[in-house]
């Protein structure tokens, strides 16, 4: 009988260490789970589009981006030295600032009149960018002008609008 008294009593004083270990284990969790922070953080996209111009180009969205080189104007007087659409893409610009933001459209020749002028503006927000002069010389579809406007440092305020013309 003295053995199994023995036996009991060690039993029962581990029993209280493993469940005291238990609870300080669990303590500790709880310390550590209630620290956890959570942050949100809310992004916004630019989605690109695709518009139809009823002269007979289309213009497609290219985005903004920052520019690693100054360019100089191109294109930029209308109507004496216009970009002309040809078989290799042709650029307009206007005067662009290494590190700037930079605003791409592109615009095809699909099916425009033969020798026509076209002046592609860009507003964004309140302010007016460009006009870039662009011509078509010959009938053919397919013929690309990426026009770029240097639009300084910052975007506006968020939310902004920007619009495309060409005429």
């Amino acid at each position: 009988m003295g053995k199994a008294r023995l036996l009991s009593r060690l039993i029962g004083r581990g029993s209280s260490w493993v469940f005291a270990g238990k609870l300080l284990l669990s303590l500790v969790a709880i310390v550590f789970a209630a620290s956890i922070s959570v942050t949100s953080s809310t992004y916004q996209a630019q989605i690109g589009s695709l518009v139809n111009v009823a002269n007979g180009l289309v213009a497609m969205d290219k985005g903004f981006s920052v520019i690693a080189s100054s360019w100089s104007a191109h294109g930029a007087t209308c109507p004496g030295s216009p970009v002309l659409f040809g078989a290799l893409p042709g650029s307009a610009n206007t005067t662009i600032t290494a590190g700037h933001l930079v605003y791409a459209v592109q615009v095809n020749d699909t099916s425009a009149p033969v020798l026509t002028t076209f002046n592609v503006t860009l507003v964004l927000g309140s302010t007016a960018y460009g006009p870039l002069c662009i011509r078509t010389v010959l009938p053919g579809a397919g013929q690309i002008i990426v026009c770029r406007f240097d639009v300084g440092t910052a975007l506006p305020a968020s939310p902004y609008t920007f619009k495309v013309t060409v005429q």
